[in-house]
């Protein structure tokens, strides 16, 4: 019952994340078109990889150890005094380097160099980014659910206004303009809620340096990377493969129905990080573990297939609403895509037992066994079928991660003791 209610209190902040974005989606859709929303994934990818990257990429470690350590206060000083350092020094480096390197990626994902001064704003506003993602951490890792569900649905609406108005009014690079301020306008509710709302004294933010604290981060710097380079830039060699045997329309058919399933996932994926996450992280057996995965599976499975299953029935009428007429012939590609998704979810409600226990060895395999299976699965069905292959390779990817998962997380939870 614990996990329902956590889990509709999450789904209210999703809710409101989601009808946000479906707007955008639609301006984006009629003002820029199917070809302007294939080139816009590319832009949508290097979002990803510098949110994610920023501030080092440490939200999963912070939310483990202020849960850890919430009773002992000395510990947790240290611990967020660490990723503090962690995340000045990040935010530095990834901003001196995506400026030297706009010309670069501009021409690379673009094949001109006209963006330029989109992606050296992009390295300025990474600072604030960066700063979302070490609040947001402290949020999440002191279970304070009604404040990240509250944050999460106001910073939704505030970021996909400023996405609309770009779209609208300046095309594709005003498009990237909005998707640059979506993840950076929450540092503006947290930085104020963090020194409110947690009763912390400024100075407790203050960067600390724990050598032995900063290592264990960038633990999980190292597994962020790695799926930085792997699961994001994947995404970015899909289009290009899309766009060889196809066309950049074929592109933006393939990234609209990749929306609408991270759109319906994004009920399940939000619990799992922010209350699943958590959980695992605090257990001390594996009997604990194996009950806490089993009662995730046992409510979280079936709300995931109920959604797929609404999606696939009214999917027609989910492109005219959230796209236009122009995206009718993406009809065809729900079938493997949501099929897909449901062993996607399953995956990873395993594999989050990784990320909890911090084991990088076992993290990183994953995450590169996930990104090249998938690129070269799309390879093989895109040059045979088009744009709707790149569908074929998703399903056929996930289903065979799904079942390496399970064969792991069980010879895992066959041994006894603590973890």
């Amino acid at each position: 019952m614990h996990f329902l209610k956590v889990g509709l209190l999450f789904a209210s902040s999703t809710l409101s994340r989601l009808l946000a974005g479906l707007v955008v989606v639609k301006i984006i859709a009629v003002y820029i078109g199917a070809q302007g929303l294939g080139q816009l994934g590319q832009f949508m990818s290097l979002m990803s990889m510098i949110t994610m990257m920023a501030g080092g990429g440490i939200s999963s470690g912070i939310i483990k150890y202020v849960a850890e350590y919430q009773e002992n206060p000395v510990e947790l000083r240290q611990y967020v005094g660490a990723a503090s350092m962690v995340t000045l020094i990040a935010s530095v480096v990834l901003g001196v380097l995506l400026s030297a390197a706009a010309p670069s990626i501009s021409t690379w994902l673009f094949r001109t160099d006209q963006y330029t001064h989109v992606i050296r704003v992009l390295a300025i506003a990474q600072v604030a980014i960066a700063g979302t993602n070490f609040f947001l951490g402290l949020v999440n890792g002191q279970k304070r659910v009604r404040t990240f569900a509250f944050i999460s649905a106001t910073g939704a609406v505030a970021g996909a206004f400023g996405v609309a108005i770009g779209s609208m009014y300046y095309g594709l690079t005003g498009a990237m303009y909005g998707l640059i301020w979506m993840p950076a306008c929450y540092f503006l509710l947290l930085l104020p809620w963090s020194r409110l709302g947690l009763k912390w004294e400024w100075a407790q933010f203050k960067p600390i340096w724990e050598k032995k604290k900063i290592q264990q981060y960038l633990g999980y710097s190292l597994m962020l990377l790695v799926s930085v380079l792997t699961m994001q830039m994947s995404q970015v060699f899909i289009r290009k493969i899309i766009e060889v045997h196809d066309s950049w329309t074929g592109v933006g058919y393939w990234q609209a129905t990749a929306k609408i399933s991270d759109a319906y996932l994004s009920f399940i994926t939000v619990v799992l990080s922010n209350y699943y996450l958590p959980r695992l992280a605090a257990l001390r057996t594996r009997e604990e573990m194996k009950w806490e995965i089993r009662t995730v599976y046992k409510f979280a499975i079936p709300v995931l297939l109920a959604m797929a299953g609404g999606v696939y029935l009214f999917r027609d009428t989910i492109i005219l609403i959230l796209f236009s007429k122009e995206f009718a012939p993406m009809h065809g590609f729900f079938t493997a895509q949501l099929i897909g998704d449901a062993f996607k979810v399953a995956a990873y409600i395993g594999g989050y037992v990784a990320v909890a226990r911090a084991n990088t060895r076992i993290y990183v395999a994953a995450e590169v066994y996930q990104a090249t299976a998938l690129v070269a699965l799309c390879y093989m069905f895109v040059s045979r079928y088009g744009a709707i292959g790149a569908t074929y390779a998703y399903c056929v990817n996930y289903v065979i991660y799904f079942l390496i998962v399970q064969f792991v997380l069980q010879r895992y939870l066959r041994k006894s003791g603590a973890v």
